[in-house]
């Protein structure tokens, strides 16, 4: 991640407009599904995949939280896809087991002056509110 935020993200800052969501995955507490850990987080990659375009950027800081780097694309509009996504969960079966696996998401937009734990620590705040944090 730190590599996009340096050669990509610092060489176009004034040209596109950079936004970082973030999604920390609400793992399931039950011991049963403690073994299935990885194909929870690679089931919830598919689903986030899916909302996002080819160029932007899909990385994995964490171990739960998966940031989305989106490339111009407009606030509000990022600021809609968190209030449709907020309080929602992704379905995941393991084995004969339905999971709805619930997540928290939020994002912010990433200036020029930003560094990526800076931006990284904004993001994780507003998923925690389930909000953007405009800066």
């Amino acid at each position: 991640m730190q590599r996009i935020f340096d050669h990509v993200i610092k060489k176009y800052i004034y040209s596109e407009d950079y936004l970082l969501l973030t999604f920390y995955v609400l793992l399931p507490g039950d011991k049963q599904f403690q073994p299935f850990i990885h194909s929870i987080l690679r089931a919830c990659a598919h689903f986030l995949r899916g909302l996002f375009s080819p160029k932007d950027f899909f990385t994995r800081p964490q171990e739960k939280t998966f940031a989305i780097i989106c490339v111009g694309r407009a606030i509000q509009e990022i600021q809609e896809l968190i209030e449709r996504l907020k309080g929602k969960s992704f379905p995941c079966r393991i084995g004969p087991h339905r999971l709805s696996i619930r997540y928290l998401v939020g994002g912010t937009n990433i200036l020029g002056a930003d560094n990526l734990p800076l931006v990284l620590e904004r993001a994780l705040s507003a998923a925690q509110k389930g909000t953007f944090i405009r800066v």
